[in-house]
């Protein structure tokens, strides 16, 4: 990365140059401290909107995706509501048969008949229901979310499996996605740009009822708003969200893999999700303070 002259602004070290100045993590800066002393890999975009700093940890590293890949399946349903293909009312059969297991509600349902693609949606992203995002994915098409990451440019993120489908994953057919890619998207949502701005509000709207909140929004103020999506598989923990600052929002994307303890179930939900709670404890502070 080419460097260029360094100012302080919104309490980082800033360096000019790119889409965004960036700030390189500073060697004596907490959290800078929090990444080196991690027991696993991290990859982070922290993006303040109203100041228009960034600070950012391998941005281009690729993790395993887990349920952060239903964001780019939320924004792709409603990219096709947006053009006519769908509506949010349109209603969706959830048979038996559909049923997986993992995350969700659905499938400890006897009876369910069917759903609205709106709720269906919300399901998949507020409590990570699987089925619902298996669902979603048959309803929008696979290929159709591919190939808006790829019109997007975001490069780093594909969708190659459904949920619990571990054969695939066997066959070496995985989701994955970057902190910078994920971080790109949660700008352009939270800017109104990716879709008609009432459809990036939904999207919001529908993020902001996240019910996992051990990570990013652990150690804010109860009175903040905050609408992210977690990830987690065995060896991976992820939030990503926007957080809404009086002054602007703020965008991070912080991603894990290969922690200790990654499944510990301690007062912070172990060393993964502790390090997210606190990288967003400390990025909401600097982006906060006048």
């Amino acid at each position: 990365m080419e460097r260029h002259a360094v100012y302080q602004h919104a309490n980082f070290s800033i360096l000019l140059g790119g889409r965004h100045p960036v700030a390189l993590p500073n060697a004596h800066s907490p959290i800078d401290r929090l990444i080196r002393q991690a027991p696993g890999t991290v990859g982070l975009v922290i993006r303040d909107l109203a100041s228009g700093t960034e600070l950012e940890w391998a941005p281009a590293g690729p993790f395993p995706a887990a349920s952060i890949i239903k964001i780019p399946v939320l924004v792709e349903a409603l990219r096709q509501v947006q053009d006519g293909g769908l509506r949010l009312d349109d209603r969706i059969a959830v048979p038996a048969s559909a049923k997986v297991g993992g995350f969700g509600i659905l499938k400890d349902l006897e009876i369910v008949g069917d759903l609205t693609l709106r709720d269906l949606l919300t399901l998949m992203i507020v409590i990570s229901d699987n089925t619902a995002a298996n669902l979603c994915i048959d309803r929008v098409g696979m290929e159709h979310v591919n190939a808006l990451l790829a019109s997007l440019g975001l490069s780093g993120t594909v969708l190659q499996r459904k949920m619990m489908d571990t054969a695939a994953r066997e066959r070496g057919l995985d989701n994955f996605t970057t902190a910078g890619d994920t971080a790109r998207l949660l700008e352009w949502l939270a800017t109104r740009r990716i879709l008609t701005p009432e459809l990036c509000d939904v999207a919001i709207a529908i993020m902001s009822r996240q019910q996992v909140r051990d990570r990013l929004p652990l150690w804010l103020p109860p009175d903040i708003r905050i609408a992210h999506k977690t990830g987690e598989l065995p060896e991976v923990r992820h939030d990503a969200g926007v957080i809404f600052t009086e002054p602007g929002p703020l965008i991070i994307a912080a991603f894990t893999k290969g922690f200790s303890t990654p499944l510990g179930r301690g007062l912070i939900g172990g060393e993964a999700s502790a390090l997210i709670a606190d990288v967003s404890r400390l990025a909401y502070e600097a982006a906060a303070s006048p």
